[in-house]
C-alpha cells in the first residue's frame, strides 16, 4: 500500500528536502506552508503526478487553518502515515534584548504549531500506526549565547516529543525528534 506523508514548512529548505525524499521513495506528499505560490513552485520541483501530491496553504499557528488541512487530508487520502512538523523559525540576539513578543512568536511557530498539527492529525496516525517526526534543534539540548527565544521554543518541542513517544508507543505510533544543528 502506498504511504502518505504531510510536511509542514515544505515550500523551501529542510521541509522541501524532506518532501523530495518522500516523493522519490514513491510516497504521496502533502506540502504545507503559508504561501500558495511558493508551494506550487515547490510541488512542481518534485516532478510527481498531480495525484501524488497536495499543496495546502495554511498558517499553522491558527487552529482553523490546521483543522482545515487535517480535513483536506482526511477527505482526499483517508489516511496519513507520516507527519513531519518541520515549520519553524530561528532568531538571534541577546536574551536581555529579546522581547516577550519575540518569545511568543517563536513559541507559536516552533512549538504550538507542532502541537496543533499533531493533535489534528493524530486520529489518522493512530489508525495507520504511523510516524510523527519533529524537527527540533541542537539548541534543545543545550542553550547557547545570542539565540534569543529560539532555545526555549525548541526545549519545549523536545519535551513534548518525549511525552508523545512515551504515551503513543503502546498504540503503535512512532515519534522521532531530529535535532539538526
Amino acid at each position: 500500500m502506498q504511504k502518505n506523508a504531510l510536511v509542514t514548512g515544505a515550500s523551501s529548505g529542510l521541509g522541501l528536502a524532506i518532501a523530495r525524499q518522500f516523493a522519490a521513495a514513491g510516497m504521496k506528499v502533502a506540502l504545507v506552508a503559508r504561501d500558495q505560490t511558493k508551494l506550487q513552485q515547490a510541488v512542481e520541483s518534485l516532478h510527481v503526478p498531480a495525484d501524488q501530491s497536495l499543496t495546502l496553504a495554511a498558517d499553522i499557528t491558527q487552529q482553523a487553518d490546521v483543522d482545515r488541512l487535517a480535513a483536506q487530508v482526511q477527505q482526499t487520502w483517508g489516511r496519513l502515515d507520516v507527519l513531519v512538523n518541520c515549520a519553524g523559525k530561528s532568531s538571534r540576539g541577546k536574551i536581555e534584548d529579546t522581547t516577550p513578543e519575540q518569545f511568543q512568536e517563536l513559541w507559536e511557530l516552533n512549538f504550538l504549531a507542532a502541537v496543533r498539527c499533531t493533535r489534528a492529525l493524530l486520529p489518522l496516525l493512530l489508525e495507520s500506526r504511523g510516524h510523527i517526526v519533529q524537527i527540533g534543534s541542537l539548541a534543545a539540548k543545550g542553550a547557547s549565547k545570542f539565540l534569543g527565544a529560539y532555545p526555549a521554543s525548541k526545549f519545549a518541542l523536545a519535551a513534548y516529543s518525549q511525552q508523545l513517544r512515551l504515551e503513543l508507543a503502546d498504540r503503535g505510533v512512532h515519534v522521532l525528534l531530529v535535532c539538526p544543528g
